[in-house]
């Protein structure tokens, strides 16, 4: 199935899908080998510097790589893309999905440039993520979604209910239910994942909640480890030996979010 499959899929059986972005390989193959364990589909994020630190293309041949091996469904997301020359050039080298993140344009600039990019993505078969509010800001105005939505034609709409990049959320469920309503079948993400509880988490899956993004608790992950690996042994030098234990980590984390969005054996 492709993505968009999957998202429907997500939709009618009420559970969601993690995108979980890195930078590194070991956190790369820590997010891998969870959704093989758990048989669960996947959507690997990498914003415009995460994604600039390896390179666009070393990027999908890493991926491209880890796919190749494996016998889940994996997708690579181009995560708040903002400058449109990037876009295009991801679109070109194979990203599954691309977003477009306008939420700092008004309204009407934000619709004008994402239908560019959303004429562009079609024509590749490539996903375009379109944004309305903006996260850790303005909250989602639900015309404005319906306005946006049915103007670009996009795949999927990121919203903001009360999230934060890397901080807690509170979250405005009124909000949500009142934005899928505008929408309708248009299926909407979750950005700052991170800050959200469980018991939210699952309250906004019920409300209309597809794709789910985790960023911030990966890093922390990353550096909180990397630390006490370091620390316990301060005269390891080999590489692997500092970074194998840190990918389990990951997939710690990864695993307890695909269990709590409900994507387990939905590969």
């Amino acid at each position: 199935m492709e993505l968009i499959d999957y998202f429907k899929k997500a939709q009618k059986e009420n559970w969601a899908i993690g995108q979980f972005n890195f930078t590194t390989d070991e956190q790369l193959k820590g997010i891998i080998d969870a959704a093989k364990k758990l048989n669960s589909p996947i959507i690997l994020g990498t914003s415009e510097g995460e994604s600039q630190f390896l390179g666009l293309k070393k990027i999908k041949v890493l991926v491209d790589a880890f796919r190749d091996e494996s016998d889940i469904p994996i997708f690579l997301n181009l995560d708040h893309g903002k400058n449109l020359d990037y876009i295009r050039e991801a679109i070109k080298i194979g990203y599954n999905c691309v977003h477009f993140d306008g939420s700092d344009l008004c309204l009407e600039d934000n619709i004008k440039k994402t239908k560019n990019i959303v004429k562009l993505a079609f024509k590749k078969g490539v996903l375009v993520e379109g944004e309305v509010g903006i996260i850790g800001g303005k909250l989602t105005d639900p015309k404005e979604a319906k306005e946006f939505v049915q103007k670009t034609r996009v795949d999927i709409l990121a919203v903001n209910i009360g999230t934060v990049h890397g901080g807690k959320a509170k979250i405005d469920f009124k909000r949500l239910a009142e934005i899928k309503k505008a929408v309708n079948d248009t299926p909407l993400v979750l950005h700052g994942g991170s800050g959200v509880n469980s018991t939210d988490i699952k309250k906004a899956i019920e409300l209309g909640i597809v794709k789910i993004n985790i960023n911030t608790e990966l890093r922390l992950a990353w550096r909180k480890n990397m630390e006490e690996i370091l620390k316990k042994d301060k005269n390891e030098i080999k590489p692997y030996k500092i970074l194998t234990p840190l990918s389990e980590q990951i997939k710690k984390v990864v695993e307890n979010k695909i269990k709590l969005f409900g994507s387990e054996n939905k590969a």
